[in-house]
């Protein structure tokens, strides 16, 4: 009988994970025995699973009784049930995440546009290189230790993960493992939701990540959304900026670079939807002065 365990989600367990602003990043660390066999009735988050020790026999929406071997990373998906059994005594790190950091490298981005909704996806895995290998062993001792208390630092790890795999890994192969989730064939509305941000509020950058026609994804999110792309974006990067201007101490040039665009395009954008400039909206809503940004 497969155990079921809720991992990153404050229930004990060697974990730490964060969830500001609505979007999870975690790591938990897990030792099974051979024969042990885990479930994850239904995923809220991604998962790149990561096998240090052992073997593991992996099962999902996208693929079934794939062996994941030591030294080796799988993909995932959200929304959906997944288990493995442990073929040896084993050693797995789950990275859990609800949206990706593409945005840290624009070029990959622009690689991804280009390049990710030309293919269909395949089973793979990667190799845990040696600079992956060093940051897992550091994120493994500091959760076992349980003295990290800044649980910010999950958005480090997050962040210095995928530089990991744009430094390390060949682009086509970064491509292939992410595709589910650049993939807007997979799950439009979890597809809309995860890659956003990612595409800086562009609608055409959007559609072009999706792999469809302007045409036909503009008339699909119509259909699902029951609104227009620019005016479900614009709604978005309104609640975004809002957020973002709670931060202490944020400036302009912090929210354009959280906000994937360019500091002169966040500057038109603020003009366009809210009347003002950055620095004025920013204050503005420090001070509570919701309605003027908003009149």
């Amino acid at each position: 009988m497969a155990k079921e365990i809720r991992l990153l989600t404050k229930r004990g367990g060697f974990e730490l994970f964060d969830s500001e602003d609505s979007h999870v990043t975690g790591f938990a660390v897990a030792e099974f025995a051979q024969g042990d066999e885990y479930v994850d009735a239904h995923t809220h988050y991604y998962y790149i699973i990561l096998v240090r020790k052992g073997m593991i026999k992996l099962t999902c929406k996208l693929y079934n009784y794939k062996l994941i071997s030591e030294g080796t990373m799988a993909f995932v998906p959200r929304s959906g049930k997944y288990y493995f059994t442990a073929e040896e005594d084993s050693e797995v790190i789950f990275f859990a995440f609800t949206t990706t950091i593409i945005r840290t490298d624009k070029e990959m981005l622009n690689y991804f546009c280009t390049h990710a909704a030309k293919r269909d996806y395949s089973f793979n895995t990667l190799p845990i290189c040696t600079a992956m290998s060093d940051l897992l062993m550091i994120i493994s001792r500091q959760i076992k230790e349980r003295r990290m208390r800044n649980k910010r630092i999950c958005r480090l790890w997050n962040s210095y993960f995928f530089h990991i795999m744009q430094s390390y890994y060949l682009r086509d192969d970064v491509t292939a493992f992410m595709r589910p989730i650049i993939s807007g064939a997979v799950d439009f509305e979890a597809f809309i939701e995860n890659n956003y941000i990612e595409a800086g509020g562009n609608v055409s950058r959007l559609a072009a990540l999706s792999g469809l026609s302007y045409d036909t994804f503009y008339q699909k999110f119509v259909r699902i959304y029951g609104v227009t792309a620019k005016e479900w974006l614009d709604q978005r990067m309104k609640e975004q900026m809002q957020l973002l201007a709670k931060v202490p101490n944020m400036t302009t040039v912090y929210m354009a670079s959280e906000m994937n665009i360019t500091s002169q395009r966040l500057n038109k954008l603020c003009h366009r939807l809210w009347g003002v400039t950055p620095k004025m909206f920013i204050q503005q809503i420090k001070n509570g002065d919701v309605s003027s940004v908003e009149s």
